[in-house]
């Protein structure tokens, strides 16, 4: 079982479930989504981040001279020639104001599990737990399975971020009997907007939560995100009431749109398919709000 690589693991998050959460964020998605998030997570492979910001230019220029490839270049702030990279991180180790990053790391499963483990205090004072999202953790089903199994024999309450976009078999055997809750987007209904603003049309995804829903058990919570002029139309949020309802579920979790995700995206060498560079007006929150109907809104809207 190769374990897969591991982009963050977010302490103290407050977004990613109930209570205080220790978030693991593995590389990797089946997804393509045009306003990802997340953009350090949707490959698997290892990658090298710039923050142009923390950079010190001129008066520094210590990964210019560690590289060994000629990967950094550029008379001002750095500059990553791609093709040239080999990810060998010496560029990163001698950077002083962390610009530079190589994301992603890989971890025994025991290793990871007592990584952890050591935010159990902050569990048991909060109700809080381990968040296995990403990317996609699903993706890695046996793996993650058996860090989830792990950390619930120990007592951690274990929840999982999913697109649904998954083999549901697998996902069955090695992960659902060791979850306590389960978060899954539903982003569009249509198949063909899916696949435009996706990757990939949804059919699995629905299934798959048609499937879960069915299973009645752990918990689970459907959530939408906000992406204004995709996901955020009232044409498809009328849409998902209606599946979710007839799913028999009676809420759903909301993630307005976040512009902050661009700047993650240019500092990997990505220039960003959705552009729009600012949040959800009050006006646009609540349309989204009417148009979800009876439905209980989860999150900040």
């Amino acid at each position: 079982m190769k374990a897969p690589l591991v982009a963050d693991i977010k302490r103290n998050a407050l977004d990613d479930g109930p209570g205080i959460r220790t978030t693991v964020f593995f590389k990797g998605c089946p997804l393509r989504c045009v306003w990802c998030h997340n953009p350090e997570c949707t490959r698997a492979a290892a990658e090298l981040a710039y923050r142009h910001e923390r950079c010190l230019g001129e008066s520094c220029r210590r990964c210019r001279a560690r590289c060994p490839t000629g990967a950094i270049c550029g008379d001002g702030p750095a500059q990553i020639a791609r093709a040239r990279c080999d990810l060998c991180g010496a560029c990163a180790e001698q950077c002083p104001s962390a610009a530079l990053e190589v994301i992603g790391r890989r971890y025994a499963v025991d290793e990871l599990v007592e990584t952890l483990l050591v935010d159990v205090p902050f569990f048991e004072n909060s109700g809080g737990g381990v968040t296995l999202s990403g990317g996609e953790p699903a993706l890695f089903a046996e793996y993650t399975g058996a860090v989830a199994a792990a950390l619930r024999a120990r007592g951690v309450h274990v929840m999982i971020e999913t697109c649904g976009d998954f083999d549901a078999d697998r996902f069955e055997t090695h992960l659902l009997p060791h979850l306590d809750l389960i978060w899954c987007d539903i982003k569009l209904v249509d198949p063909v907007a899916h696949a435009r603003y996706c990757g990939r049309d949804n059919t699995r995804i629905l299934e798959n939560i048609r499937r879960l829903s069915r299973a009645g058990t752990p918990p689970l919570l459907l959530r939408v995100p906000l992406v204004p002029n995709i996901t955020a139309t009232d044409e498809n949020l009328r849409a998902i009431a209606r599946f979710v309802a007839d799913l028999g579920h009676d809420r759903i979790g909301v993630m307005p749109y976040n512009p902050l995700w661009h700047g993650k995206a240019l500092g990997l060498g990505r220039a960003p398919a959705y552009t729009r560079a600012t949040s959800m007006s009050a006006a646009e929150r609540k349309r989204c709000r009417d148009a979800l109907g009876e439905l209980a809104i989860v999150g900040d809207l």
